[in-house]
């Protein structure tokens, strides 16, 4: 009897353990994902609460300059939404430059100025520091020669030529476009692999080039592949092209003084894919393109389709243009950097844990965004 009632105990001791420990484990994930919930809305409440005010009283906390380019069709929508993105940074640029061009055509309309952008961005964020915030960083710039979409680049690129100095030359700038709403770690993303790759355009979108100079490729498998996104990767990638509208960092010291006069000498279905002109400025100079690993997504807000409409109303084709602008560069691309089909030479992608995170943060900060400008 001793010996069965001990067996008993015994079993029914080992059972309670057991359970006991199953129990524990389950109070611990149940801790874990209690924790990283408080994390993730207390990111929420920062980025959409306290970052305006933080910026408003370290607002020189960087050296970086954004640069880009806008039309008037876009001035009371998407480039609004654009610049409260870029004002409500963790890091923030010390200038914010819009360069419209021709000034011949851009007068003739009279809201685009400094104060109706303001009012614009007022619409979606009325609070005092993103209007001194707003006051202190942007600037108009108007440029007399049209560049099209290059405007976001070649002017601020030929006038650090102009004044020649080697601060200058050495500027980190920030190149992006004027339809998209930027994640707030998007300039201390590439300000610190900047200056990981001092000697590199560091950019959060790019993709390979096909041996053939044939743009893009069919299939969703195999533009999973081609396309390569910062949300997606676990390190750095060497690309053919950085893409402006995720956003890529650049140096005036990596191009030299023909840019601008070469760009003149091309024909107009080239100088509008200003991607491909850059990027195939840079192999031409030795000067590598990366993706970089980053937290999350920009959100698209695109809502007029200015680039599609100039070609269309031109007899254009978005993949003509660009092939013409690829076989314009074609002895000057990096010939171990070809697209090779497959996935054969994809980048290494995030693993399963971080893309929880990510893919949580990513909903967190679009959650953000809708507490702004609701569902586009």
């Amino acid at each position: 009897m001793r010996i069965i009632k001990y067996h008993i105990c015994s079993y029914q001791y080992r059972l309670l353990i057991r359970i006991f420990r199953r129990h524990s484990i389950h109070r611990s994930v149940a801790l874990i994902i209690f924790l990283f919930l408080c994390l993730t809305v207390f990111r929420l409440f920062f980025y959409t609460t306290l970052i305006k005010p933080l910026n408003l009283y370290c607002f020189s906390s960087s050296n970086v300059i954004v640069s880009l380019t806008s039309t008037p069709l876009r001035f009371n929508y998407e480039l609004p939404i654009t610049i409260h993105s870029l004002l409500t940074q963790t890091k923030l640029p010390k200038q914010i430059r819009i360069y419209l061009s021709p000034t011949n055509k851009i007068i003739k309309y009279s809201n685009l100025t400094l104060n109706h952008l303001k009012i614009y961005i007022n619409h979606i964020d009325s609070s005092i520091y993103i209007s001194k915030l707003f006051d202190k960083l942007v600037q108009i710039y108007f440029e007399e020669e049209d560049y099209g979409p290059a405007t976001k680049f070649l002017p601020i690129i030929k006038e650090s030529h102009l004044l020649s100095t080697t601060i200058l030359n050495s500027q980190q700038i920030i190149i992006c476009d004027d339809d998209h709403y930027y994640h707030p770690e998007t300039i201390a993303t590439l300000m610190k692999y900047s200056n990981e790759y001092t000697n590199s355009i560091v950019g959060l979108r790019g993709w390979r080039i096909r041996e053939d100079l044939i743009w893009g490729v069919s299939g969703q498998k195999e533009i999973f592949y081609h396309i390569i996104e910062s949300f997606r990767l676990f390190n750095v990638y060497h690309v053919g092209i950085v893409t402006a509208n995720h956003a890529y960092l650049i140096r005036p010291s990596f191009f030299d003084s023909h840019i601008y006069l070469d760009f003149n000498q091309v024909s107009d279905n080239i100088r509008r894919v200003d991607d491909i002109w850059l990027n195939g400025y840079a192999s031409k100079q030795n000067i590598s393109r990366f993706v970089i690993p980053a937290c999350c997504r920009s959100i698209h807000v695109v809502r007029t389709h200015e680039l599609e409409n100039y070609l269309i109303s031109h007899q254009m084709t978005r993949s003509s243009a660009n092939e013409h602008a690829l076989k314009w560069f074609n002895q000057t691309w990096e010939k171990d950097l070809w697209y090779r089909f497959n996935g054969q030479n994809r980048p290494i992608y995030r693993s399963w844990w971080i893309k929880i995170y990510r893919e949580w943060t990513d909903i967190i900060l679009r959650l953000k965004f809708f507490i702004y400008l609701g569902f586009i």
